[in-house]
C-alpha cells in the first residue's frame, strides 16, 4: 500500500509499506477520497503543532511539556499508530471483512476516520455506511460538519436571531448554513472574496469584507443597533476575535471554534467587552455544553451528523480534487498559496 511520510517540516513523501494486518472486528478498506484538513493538518505539515512537543494531562486538564522521549520525531509515517493527525476523513470501500464483524459487507461505501494512505484498517464499530443517495467524495465533509454542529449546539441558536460567521473557511460555511437551518438570519464575514461568493451561492442573508467595511457597523445597521445576537468566531485570528467582540450584542456570547496559537497579545479585553459584559466561550468537538449533554449523546449527534450531509450544499465547497500520488503539491500548494483554496480532496484509482 501506498502511505504519507513527513520527512521533516513541511517535507512530505508517497512512499510504500506493507499491508496492514486485519484484526478481529476491522475492515480492510481501499480509500476512495480523503479532505485535508486545512488547519489541523498543516500545523504538522509546519512542524509547530503543539502537539508535537506538550500534551494534556488526563487528571489537571494542563498542557505540559513532553518528555524528549515522548516528542514527535521524523521521519513520520501515516501508518503508525500515534499519526493521527496525517488525515482523518476518508471514504472508502471494504475490500475484506475481519472476524466478528457485524452490519457490514464487501463493497459497502464507509466513513472512517482514516489516514491520508490507500488502504486503511477500522473496528467495524468505528465506521459508518454512507447516505446511498450522498455521492460518495461529499462524505469526507463529516468530520469537519461535527465540529460545526457542536459549536452550533454550544450556542444554543434561536429563530429569529441574527448570527454572525467570522471566517468562511470549511467549519464556518458549514455553521452558517446549520445557522440557516435553525431559523436565523445570518451574517458571512472573510476578507477573501471567493469565500465570500460561495456563502453567496448558498443564501447566507449578509456577507461583509472586514477589509471594505467596519462590520460592527453593519451589524448594528441590520438589527437596529442591537448588535449580533450569537457570533462564531472560526478563523482563529486574535484581530478577528477583536472584531468580534464589537459585533456582539451586550451580554451575548461569542463561540469560538478557532484554534488560536501563540499568544494572542493584540487581544483587546476592555472597551466594548468590558461595556457590554461580552462572553468568550471555546467550543470544540471532543466536549459538549454539560447542561445538553444527557440529550445530545455521542451517538445522537453522529446519526444527526449523517442526515445533514444531505441536507447541506457541499459540493460548491470542494476547491480542487488532487490525485494521491501528488499529495505533496497539495499540501505544498495549501501551505503557499491558502487564499486560493478552501477544500482539497484526495482522490484515489
Amino acid at each position: 500500500m501506498e502511505i504519507l511520510t513527513y520527512t521533516g517540516p513541511s517535507r512530505l513523501i508517497v512512499e510504500t509499506a506493507e499491508e496492514l494486518p486485519l484484526k478481529s472486528g476491522e475492515c480492510r478498506i481501499q480509500s476512495l477520497y480523503s479532505g485535508i484538513s486545512h488547519g489541523t493538518e498543516m500545523g504538522a505539515y509546519r512542524g509547530i503543532a503543539p502537539y508535537f512537543t506538550r500534551d494534556m494531562d488526563s487528571e489537571t486538564r494542563l498542557f505540559e511539556d513532553l518528555a524528549e522521549e515522548h516528542k514527535v520525531k521524523y521521519p513520520i509515517r501515516s501508518c503508525e499508530d500515534d499519526a493521527w493527525f496525517i488525515g482523518y476523513s476518508n471514504v472508502g470501500k471494504i475490500i475484506e471483512v475481519g472476524a466478528d464483524v457485524e452490519g457490514f459487507s464487501v463493497g459497502d461505501i464507509v466513513f472512517s476516520h482514516g489516514r491520508h494512505q490507500t488502504i486503511v484498517c477500522k473496528h467495524h464499530k468505528k465506521i459508518f455506511k454512507l447516505p446511498q443517495k450522498l455521492e460518495p467524495e461529499l462524505g469526507i465533509f463529516y468530520t469537519n460538519l461535527m465540529t460545526a454542529y457542536n459549536a452550533v449546539l454550544d450556542t444554543r441558536i434561536k429563530i429569529g436571531d441574527v448570527v454572525v460567521v467570522s471566517g468562511l473557511g470549511v467549519v464556518g460555511q458549514l455553521i452558517a448554513q446549520l445557522a440557516k437551518l435553525s431559523g436565523a438570519t445570518v451574517v458571512g464575514v472573510d476578507p477573501l472574496e471567493n469565500r465570500l461568493n460561495i456563502a453567496r451561492e448558498v443564501e447566507i442573508d449578509h456577507v461583509f469584507n472586514p477589509n471594505r467595511t467596519d462590520v460592527a457597523k453593519e451589524i448594528r445597521e441590520i438589527t437596529n443597533n442591537r448588535g449580533a445576537d450569537a457570533v462564531f468566531e472560526v478563523s482563529g485570528h486574535s484581530t478577528a476575535l477583536n472584531q468580534a467582540i464589537r459585533i456582539a450584542a451586550p451580554d451575548t456570547v461569542i463561540t469560538a471554534v478557532g484554534w488560536y496559537q501563540g499568544g494572542q497579545s493584540v487581544l483587546n479585553l476592555s472597551e466594548e467587552f468590558h461595556q457590554n459584559r461580552i462572553t468568550i466561550r471555546a467550543s470544540q468537538t471532543l466536549g459538549i455544553d454539560p447542561s445538553i449533554s444527557h440529550m445530545y449523546n455521542d451517538a445522537r449527534r453522529r446519526s444527526i451528523g449523517k442526515d445533514l450531509l444531505l441536507k447541506l450544499k457541499l459540493c460548491n465547497l470542494i476547491s480542487h480534487r488532487i490525485p494521491f500520488g501528488d499529495a505533496p503539491k497539495a499540501y505544498e500548494m495549501i501551505d503557499k498559496h491558502p487564499h486560493e483554496v478552501l477544500q482539497v480532496v484526495l482522490t484515489y484509482s
